[in-house]
C-alpha cells in the first residue's frame, strides 16, 4: 500500500491540518527516512492543461484578483482578518522591487505568489526572525510570501501548485539576481519545503506568535539560490522523470510560462503606475497613511518624481534608486570584489569586506559582455555592515544606457499620463 499517490497527496499529507492521522504516523519516523519516503512518492505529470498560463501580474485587474484570492485564502486559514476591500493589501506590494506572480486558467487568476526583495521596508520576516546571518554574509535576499490558490482549484491543488512553484523558481533563479530566498511557513507545512525543496531552517526558526500571519505559529526557512540546483540534482537526478524534481525545475520547459526579457542585468519588474498606487494603497486601504516617516522616505526614493509626486508627496530625490545585485571590481585592484546593492544615475551603494576610502574607479558588470566604467568618491560608510555610499563624478556610455534601461519600466507605466497631459 502506497502512503502517498501524487504530489497533491504528498502536499496534503505534509499538512497535518488536513490529514492529521497520516501526518502523525509519518512524523513518528526519523527525519531522514520520513523525507526519503515523501520524495519517493512524487508523481510529476509531463503535461499541463493548455488553459493554464503563468506570468507576472501587470494590470490593476490582475492584481485585484490576486489580492482577493490571497485575502480569502488567508481568512479561511486564519492567517489574516477580514478587510472591507475584500483584498489583502500590504505595504510591501507598493515597492517596485516586489513581484507578484500569477497562475491563470482561461485568463482568470487562480493562483498567486509574491517575492518581496529586501529593501527600504525590509521584509515581513524582519518583525519576528533574526536575519543577521544574511547581513553578515552580505547576501541579497527576498521573502517568498502571499502564496494562495483559488478555492475552486483546491481539488486540483497539486496540479496547479507544482507548475506555479516551477514558474516561481525560474523567475527567481534567472531574473532576480538573489543570493537566498526566505519563507515563513506554518509548522504543518515545514516538512514539505524541507523534504522536497531542500529549504533549511534559520538558526532560531520557530516563532509561536507571528503577527504577520495573524498570530499563528511560524517556522523560518531559507534556500540558497546558487546551491539549490546541486541539492535538487543530488536528491532527484538519478530518478525517472515522474520523480525527478531536478529535471522538472531545471531542464523541463513548459510553454505556459511568460517570462521577462532582459537586455541588462536588472533585478525587478515594476508594475505600479501612479493610478494603481493610488487605488490600492490610498483608496482601497490606508497603507500609505500608516507608513512611518522612514518608510515614506524609502518609498519616495524608488519612484521617479515627475509623475508620482501626487500619490507619493514626499519624493525628494532627483534620481531614482534601483535595487540590484551586481558584481564590480576596482580598476586598479581587480582582486578586490565588490557587490552593488542599489544605484542611481549619480550614486552607488556597494558592499566590500575591504576598507575603502577616497576616490576610486570601478568596473561594473551591467550586461553580458558589457562593463560600465565609473569614477566616484565615498561619501558615507557603515563599517558594521561593510556598506559604502559612493557619489559618481564620471560615468561612461554603458552606465548611462544601463540606468536608462532601468528607468524604462516607469516610462511605460506613466505613458498614459503623458498622453493625457499632452
Amino acid at each position: 500500500m502506497k502512503i502517498l499517490l501524487d504530489l497533491r497527496a504528498v502536499y496534503t499529507m505534509a499538512d497535518r491540518r488536513r490529514f492529521p492521522f497520516g501526518r502523525l504516523l509519518l512524523g513518528l519516523l526519523p527525519r531522514r527516512l520520513r523525507f526519503a519516503i515523501m520524495r519517493n512518492q512524487i508523481r510529476i505529470s509531463p503535461t499541463l492543461d493548455p488553459k493554464f498560463s503563468f506570468r507576472i501580474a501587470r494590470t490593476q485587474q490582475e492584481l485585484c484578483e490576486a489580492y482577493r484570492i490571497l485575502h480569502d485564502s488567508y481568512l479561511e486559514m486564519g492567517y489574516a482578518k477580514s478587510h472591507i476591500s475584500g483584498m489583502r493589501i500590504i505595504k510591501y506590494f507598493a515597492l517596485p522591487s516586489t513581484t507578484t506572480l500569477i497562475a491563470l486558467y482561461e485568463n482568470k487568476v487562480v493562483g498567486t505568489i509574491s517575492i518581496i526583495r529586501r529593501g527600504s521596508f525590509g521584509v515581513p520576516m524582519d518583525s519576528a526572525f533574526n536575519l543577521s546571518e544574511f547581513v553578515e554574509r552580505n547576501e541579497v535576499i527576498a521573502e517568498v510570501s502571499s502564496l494562495a490558490i483559488d478555492s475552486h482549484f483546491r481539488q486540483k491543488r497539486g496540479a496547479l501548485f507544482l507548475p506555479l512553484l516551477k514558474y516561481f523558481w525560474e523567475y527567481v533563479e534567472r531574473f532576480m539576481n538573489l543570493d537566498s530566498i526566505i519563507i515563513t511557513v506554518n509548522p504543518s507545512m515545514s516538512d514539505f519545503y524541507e523534504a522536497f525543496l531542500s529549504f533549511k531552517r534559520l538558526k532560531h526558526a520557530v516563532v509561536k506568535d507571528y503577527s504577520f500571519a495573524n498570530g499563528n505559529p511560524g517556522i523560518g526557512l531559507y534556500l540558497n539560490i546558487k546551491d539549490a540546483p546541486k541539492k535538487f540534482a543530488k536528491l532527484y537526478n538519478h530518478k525517472d522523470f515522474v520523480k525527478n524534481l531536478y529535471h522538472y525545475f531545471v531542464d523541463f520547459k513548459l510553454p505556459h510560462f511568460v517570462l521577462p526579457e532582459r537586455t541588462f542585468n536588472k533585478s525587478s519588474d515594476p508594475v505600479m503606475s501612479p493610478q494603481m498606487l493610488q487605488y490600492f494603497f490610498v483608496t482601497r486601504s490606508t497603507v500609505f497613511n500608516d507608513l512611518t516617516i522612514q518608510e515614506k522616505m524609502g518609498l519616495a526614493a524608488v519612484y521617479p518624481k515627475a509623475h508620482y509626486r501626487n500619490v507619493i508627496p514626499n519624493i525628494h530625490r532627483t534620481h531614482v534608486r534601483h535595487s540590484v545585485n551586481l558584481k564590480a571590481k576596482l580598476s586598479d585592484n581587480e582582486d578586490i570584489l565588490l557587490t552593488v546593492l542599489d544605484l542611481s544615475l549619480t550614486g552607488l551603494c556597494i558592499v566590500s569586506h575591504n576598507k575603502l576610502q577616497g576616490n576610486m574607479e570601478l568596473k561594473i558588470d551591467v550586461a553580458e559582455g558589457r562593463l560600465a566604467l565609473v569614477k566616484g568618491e565615498i561619501r558615507w560608510k557603515d563599517l558594521d555592515r561593510h556598506i559604502f555610499g559612493i557619489h559618481l563624478s564620471e560615468t561612461d556610455a554603458n552606465w548611462k544606457d544601463f540606468v536608462d534601461y532601468m528607468g524604462q519600466d516607469f516610462q511605460g507605466l506613466t505613458a498614459n499620463m503623458v498622453k493625457k497631459i499632452a
